[in-house]
């Protein structure tokens, strides 16, 4: 008796202390997608790099002409309420193409469009069944001041209609298992960084810094740098009006850190901490009569545009001030007739701006102007369409209308129409780079007109079919076309498609 006592008493000291915990929720959701994909590359034959070379250590030939593939994403949630303003959350993530895993360094493996890779490349490492970290996260409730609550660690940032700050980054690019698959089509959307939200009701202030892991793409140039600083703060003030009126004022930053590269076409490149994004701007949201929702967004860019200066077989690179815009308007009308049917009309228009000039090299010191190109952040627009998937957002006209209607119970069926115009007319100080599903942050260059009426980037037609099995079970189709406009050559204008089916599970 007395050595059971003691082995008792050795188990109890040697078991590690945890947290009490009152209360754990866990939730996720599974959803499985296939994907067919025709003509993405738009019939282009030549591709180049991000920067706009057709060879060099970043030279991937990546135009997607055709592509049949299944993929599952699985996500798996825990919250836990360790006391009354303490919590936390810890969640999975894995996104995958069926039967397509990596091997060890050296094997071969081939991506769901036919892409082969061999070795360690980046390419190889991102297809594979890895369980990564989506979410991890300490919430503190009235944190030494009653109105504030801090969250530290893995966690998500949107606000607004997500034209600037969207959950994740740039939502046509990825970094996780389906960079080389349908990157478009990610979940991954989360950032290690603080929070802080201060809660005077009807006022809100949030403000926030996170660690920026994707690469800085400027439309048309890759700066060089892989991470960056993001400042933000952010206030929503709700009005006591009968228009359910929201008004929300915001100023968002990133900072690059320093790195040393090699150029290409140039011996030597010297990057310091030049390239710098400060962006404020205003949105505001109201309800005029029942049923109709009107929203307006106006943003600006500021600060320093690194430009790479080259003489005498010499890269540096300096900087230029940028000046760019964005507006945004959206409206959304619930038809006073049909109820049963529920029949809803939409219409936007969204404007970034370009820059005539927007090639990143200059041929002598001091040949500078202001950037006007406007810088896409960390934007969610257009998720699920053929051109988000393709441009980055940047020198153009959206104009989008569209409607949705429920013809059966549990059934919702909309259609899309998109209108695409280039901001600035495309040439070779200002070449169109298009992204690929498939292909990472790699780009094809197509041909375009370089006259400049010539600025139509073609028109879209989506088709969404919905259908709610039961309250936890969704299946939907989307069917979309792009057809491209007259900045295209006639050698780049193949019709692109895309249908997709997918079946969703939420627990």
């Amino acid at each position: 008796m007395k050595k059971l006592l003691v082995a008792g008493l050795m188990v109890v000291l040697a078991s590690p202390a945890f947290a009490a915990i009152q209360n754990v929720k866990v939730s996720g959701d599974i959803t499985t997608t296939f994907l067919d994909r025709n003509n993405f590359d738009l019939g282009d034959t030549v591709q180049t790099d991000q920067s706009g070379n057709f060879s060099g250590p970043n030279f991937q030939p990546v135009g997607l002409k055709k592509q049949n593939v299944f993929i599952t994403q699985t996500r798996l949630r825990v919250d836990a309420d360790l006391s009354d303003n303490v919590s936390t959350t810890v969640g999975l993530i894995n996104e995958r193409a069926w039967n397509t895993e990596n091997g060890s360094n050296g094997t071969v493996s081939t991506n769901a469009s036919g892409t082969t890779f061999s070795g360690s490349s980046a390419a190889t490492d991102a297809l594979d069944t890895n369980v990564q970290l989506y979410l991890a996260s300490l919430t503190l409730r009235e944190f030494l001041y009653s109105p504030l609550t801090l969250t530290i660690g893995r966690q998500v940032f949107n606000y607004g209609n997500g034209l600037i700050m969207g959950d994740g980054g740039v939502n046509n690019l990825a970094t996780g298992n389906l960079q080389y698959v349908a990157q478009d089509l990610t979940m991954r959307t989360a950032y290690d960084g603080v929070k802080a939200i201060l809660d005077y009701k009807p006022l809100t202030i949030d403000m926030f810094y996170f660690k920026n892991n994707q690469n800085l793409l400027n439309g048309n140039v890759n700066s060089g740098k892989s991470s960056s600083d993001v400042y933000g703060i952010n206030a929503n003030y709700q009005l006591s009006d009968p228009w359910a009126t929201v008004l929300e004022a915001y100023m968002f930053s990133r900072l690059d850190g320093h790195s040393n590269a090699s150029a290409q076409g140039a011996p030597s490149i010297t990057v310091d901490k030049s390239d710098t994004l400060f962006v404020p701007g205003l949105r505001a949201s109201t309800n005029p009569i029942k049923g109709l929702n009107v929203q307006a967004e106006g943003a600006l860019q500021m600060g320093n545009h690194p430009v790479l200066v080259q003489g005498g077989g010499v890269g540096t690179q300096q900087s230029e001030q940028r000046s760019a815009m964005a507006a945004q308007l959206l409206a959304s009308y619930s038809l006073p007739v049909l109820d049963k049917y529920k029949p809803t009309v939409n219409a936007s228009y969204t404007y970034v701006s370009g820059d005539a000039n927007s090639n990143p090299a200059r041929l002598t010191p001091g040949d500078h102007e202001k950037y006007t190109a406007w810088d896409p952040f960390n934007e969610i627009q257009g998720s699920g369409t053929i051109y988000n998937t393709l441009f980055p957002l940047t020198n153009m006209h959206i104009v989008a209308v569209g409607g949705s209607v429920n013809p059966l119970e549990d059934v919702t069926a909309a259609f899309t129409w998109s209108g695409l115009w280039a901001a600035d007319h495309y040439s070779t100080t200002n070449p169109l780079l298009l992204y690929q599903p498939d292909g990472g942050s790699v780009q094809i260059a197509p041909t375009t007109n370089t006259d400049k009426k010539s600025t139509g980037l073609g028109n879209e037609y989506d088709v969404n079919l919905t259908y709610n099995y039961t309250e936890d079970v969704t299946f939907g189709v989307s069917l979309g076309w792009y057809v491209p406009g007259t900045a295209f050559s006639k050698v780049n204008r193949d019709t692109a498609s895309q249908a997709l089916a997918d079946v969703g599970v939420k627990f």
